[in-house]
């Protein structure tokens, strides 16, 4: 039975980009958008010409893609934003969750949320002037899990199309487990359509999710489908394909990205660099990933494809009941 549910795909920088997005539409489906890898504005910085590469219409052919950006410059941010609304965006992410230390250190993104008045000017300025919709991607706090009381009686007094809850603390990074409670807080006081974001790594998970967080307008997700590429399509409740089947699939799937990654970088072992690092999720597709994943990564230029061939002769991982794939 189909379920309507709405599922975004989560920003992964360095692994979710548009190569990604659109060879997991076409071989696996179940997202119905996207929110790309955040773009990090420095004071006075417009977008370079491969920032806005990565978010065009044309480059995201197969799944509706919303930029992300990152800063704390509100001139800068309306800048940008009537550049993106300028190349054809209707909507654009303020990323108030990036949890790095290089990132929170120095008051951007989830170091953003020890301070909600800052969040009021950035927003009052920028909102005062935008032509597009705006959202938000924010975490429980940056040290304090409570933070966002603070942080939501800003957000509510602006017209957000969308807030997005990833259920930690920066300090927790993606460690130990998401705060169910506080986010069921949060969706209590939220006037904006709510996500939720954060360990939906099994089909099941959801259903308990959805009975705490009734109301919950769309669900997102990361490492659950990058470990498990089957799975948002299981969540729309599409039958799982069989093992034959799933094989073919992932093959299909890294043969596209492989393509779209010559297509874009500039020679083979920026290409196979790439690639490395999608191996990181995609082995564990595997029932033994850490062997396949040693091989792969002993590979050079000339024995990836061998090493490639070799990799998808090898047994899968068994998800005929759980789903359950391993997060590391």
């Amino acid at each position: 039975m189909k379920q309507t549910r709405t599922l975004i795909l989560a920003p992964i920088r360095g692994i979710t980009d548009a190569p990604y997005r659109n060879a997991f539409a076409h071989c696996f489906g179940g997202f119905d958008r996207a929110i790309a890898p955040f773009i990090q504005l420095r004071q006075g910085q417009r977008l370079r010409s491969g920032e806005l590469l990565q978010v065009t219409h044309e480059s995201n052919r197969a799944m509706r893609t919303i930029p992300q950006l990152l800063t704390n410059h509100p001139r800068t941010f309306s800048a940008v934003l009537r550049q993106l609304h300028n190349a054809g965006h209707e909507e654009v992410n303020w990323n108030l969750g990036c949890p790095y230390p290089m990132v929170a250190g120095r008051g951007r993104g989830a170091g953003l949320l020890p301070h909600p008045d800052r969040i009021d000017i950035i927003l009052s300025e920028v909102l005062n002037k935008a032509k597009v919709r705006l959202s938000v991607k924010m975490r429980l706090g940056y040290h304090d899990p409570d933070e966002y009381q603070a942080v939501m009686e800003v957000l509510n007094r602006y017209p957000l199309s969308e807030v997005i809850l990833h259920a930690r603390t920066a300090d927790q990074m993606y460690d130990g487990t998401v705060d169910i409670v506080r986010a069921g807080q949060i969706l209590s006081v939220c006037r904006h359509p709510f996500v939720y974001n954060g360990d939906i790594t099994i089909s099941s998970r959801i259903q308990a999710f959805s009975q705490k967080l009734p109301g919950t307008s769309a669900w997102m997700i990361g490492r659950g489908a990058l470990t498990c590429p089957f799975l948002p399509s299981q969540l729309k409740g599409l039958s799982l394909p069989s093992t034959d089947a799933r094989i073919k699939q992932l093959r299909e799937f890294h043969d596209l990205l492989l393509e779209g990654y010559r297509q874009r970088l500039s020679g083979p072992k920026h290409v196979m660099d790439k690639m490395l690092s999608q191996w990181e999720y995609l082995s564990l597709a595997f029932a033994k990933p850490h062997h396949l994943l040693n091989r792969i990564h002993r590979s050079n230029v000339s024995h990836y494809d061998a090493n490639v061939d070799w990799a998808f002769d090898q047994p899968l991982a068994d998800i005929s009941t759980s789903l359950q794939y391993i997060l590391s």
